[in-house]
């Protein structure tokens, strides 16, 4: 007893206390260390990414984008030069020209640490070299004259599948640039799991030594483990959060091997239109049936929004991520060309065919053509060069509108005059079994650009002549009301059924695609009409009893 009482003596006391001191310096020590290791991790994590996306993907997307925009150009001007053979269609094939080698130039320097795509580089500058050298000899071909004109506008389409080589290869420079970025996540993932076994190593040492510590002063080693534990679970409830991607545009969905959804990030529930809470725990195949059947392409409905998502799928030990682009506006932008092509080939088809037979039976060496017929075939020449005019005009204009490089010039102006000159220009053309009529007062005059006013005027009266096939009345009637003033274009025709109404005025939407009954047209005459009535501060609106006749009505503000 003596000795037990002696060996707690002031020395040893204060000796257990520089033990605990120095335990709960290293104990805190090891903590510090967990927690730098945590944040440095989190910061890692983030910098990672971002630097290989910065520095490597994005410019690199950036480079590929610009390349295939400024073939589009040289593809666009040389297109404009065969068709109108106007020196001044070849702007964009020149602008595209000076711009494209230092595009791919700088395609080279971006991919320098990436043999991988080097391949697709220098194929894509072969391929620019090769539609350059065709692009320069259509150019060519067009300066000699008719002939070379009409060998190049053969040409031109054989250059389609030459420039398809060059849009898949581009499209494999984009693809693999997003592999950098699915690069830049693993190496995410890595630092994650190296960051953790280190954290459960300093975990493993803080234990060994707590225990320790609770054999000789368990108050203060149980401490000393509490606040341990809470800095740990902190720590790693940060290093978890730095993983979400809350601010990710793409929808990204954990779900675990039962393919039940663990993770839920807020772009998945903006674009499938269900909250976190109601997914994370639920299956997949309940909250979005689309994805049960798998595919790298879905189309997915919410509330009548139809979005087309490309989905990429990486397995792990403990279920599968699955990341959705969203892609509608690109699907739409290859539909809407594919629109282009099709109703602008359709539409040349015609007059190129009337003006191609014409001039091949004037040069007819075999026919001796009396001055009549000279006359007439040479009409049919003028009428179908005007109408080529007219839909390369439409188109022209319809880029112009989009770029918002539209200029109004405002003036006074009499709306009856120019209905009436509208109504004569088209009782040229218009059918016998048509009526044109005007209903307006003496004179009512509004500030407006009367050039584009009247293109409207004119394009609505076509549009009435060419829907009466069965011919009828055609009425243009001008109102005035107390601060706008209605200039209304009625016809007695097919009518628009209800749900096509608002689709009429898109670009080449047309009621009679097929032309079952006859009415052809480019699909832009009521783009271009509402787009003009709107940057003129009114608007253009159709009512139709979709059984016979519609009327369409432009309202403009009268100062």
């Amino acid at each position: 007893m003596p000795d037990r009482l002696t060996a707690i003596t002031p020395e040893r006391i204060a000796s257990v206390r520089r033990r605990t001191r120095v335990a709960d310096a290293v104990l805190l020590g090891l903590v510090i260390i967990l927690t730098g290791v945590a944040a440095f991790a989190a910061t890692r994590l983030y910098t990672t990414a971002e630097d290989r996306y910065i520095k490597e993907a994005f410019p690199i997307r950036a480079a590929v984008r610009d390349t295939l925009v400024q073939m589009l150009n040289e593809e666009t001007g040389v297109r404009g030069y065969v068709i109108s053979g106007k020196q001044s269609s070849l702007a964009p094939y020149k602008q595209g020209q000076q711009q494209v080698a230092a595009d791919i130039d700088r395609l080279d320097r971006v991919t320098s640490r990436r043999p991988e795509i080097r391949p697709d580089v220098v194929h894509a500058r072969r391929l620019v070299a090769q539609l350059n050298a065709f692009y320069l000899r259509q150019v060519k071909l067009v300066s000699l004259g008719a002939v070379g004109r009409r060998q190049a506008r053969q040409n031109i389409f054989a250059g389609e599948k030459l420039f398809g080589d060059f849009r898949q290869v581009v499209g494999r420079l984009g693809a693999r640039s997003t592999a950098i970025v699915e690069e830049a996540r693993d190496t995410q993932r890595r630092t994650y799991w190296t960051t953790l076994a280190v954290a459960l190593g300093a975990g493993a040492v803080a234990i060994a030594l707590t225990i320790w510590l609770l054999l000789t002063v368990p108050s203060r080693i149980w401490s000393l483990y509490d606040v341990e534990r809470g800095l740990r679970e902190t720590a790693e409830r940060g290093d978890r959060a730095s993983r979400s991607l809350e601010h990710v545009d793409d929808a990204v969905v954990l779900v675990d091997p039962d393919n039940s959804i663990r993770y839920w990030n807020p772009a998945a529930s903006r674009y499938f239109a269900v909250p976190e809470d109601e997914a994370v725990g639920r299956p997949l195949a309940v909250v979005v049936p689309e994805l049960a059947d798998g595919g790298t392409d879905v189309t997915i409905t919410r509330h009548g929004d139809e979005r087309v998502f490309v989905v990429r799928e990486t397995g792990f030990p403990e279920g599968r991520v699955l990341v959705l682009q969203d892609v509608t506006g690109e699907r739409e932008l290859e539909r809407t060309r594919s629109e282009f092509v099709a109703t602008a080939s359709h539409e040349l088809r015609t007059p190129l065919s009337a003006v191609y037979g014409a001039v091949r039976t004037l040069r007819r060496p075999d026919i001796q053509h009396d001055p009549e017929v000279e006359a007439q075939l040479l009409g049919i020449i003028e009428s179908e060069s005007d109408r080529l005019k007219d839909i390369v005009e439409r188109i022209l204009l319809s880029a112009e509108i989009d770029r918002g490089a539209l200029a109004l010039r405002p003036e006074r102006c009499d709306l009856r005059d120019l209905a009436a000159s509208a109504l004569e220009a088209a009782r040229i053309h218009a059918p016998a079994g048509i009526h044109l009529r005007l209903e307006a007062p003496e004179q009512i005059t509004i500030t407006c650009d009367a050039g584009k006013l009247r293109q409207v005027v004119v394009n609505l009266i076509d549009n009435a002549i060419k829907y009466s096939p069965d011919g009828g009345a055609v009425t243009v009637e001008i109102a005035a009301r107390p601060e706008t003033v209605a200039i209304a274009v009625a016809d007695e025709g097919l009518g628009i059924p209800a749900d096509e109404r608002d689709r009429v005025f898109e670009k080449f939407v047309r009621l009679d695609p097929g032309m079952r009954r006859g009415v052809g047209g480019s699909g832009l005459g009521l783009y271009i009409s509402r787009e003009l009535v709107e940057r003129m501060g009114g608007t253009l609106r159709v009512t139709s009893n979709g059984g016979r006749g519609s009327t369409f009505t432009v309202e403009l503000p009268t100062r």
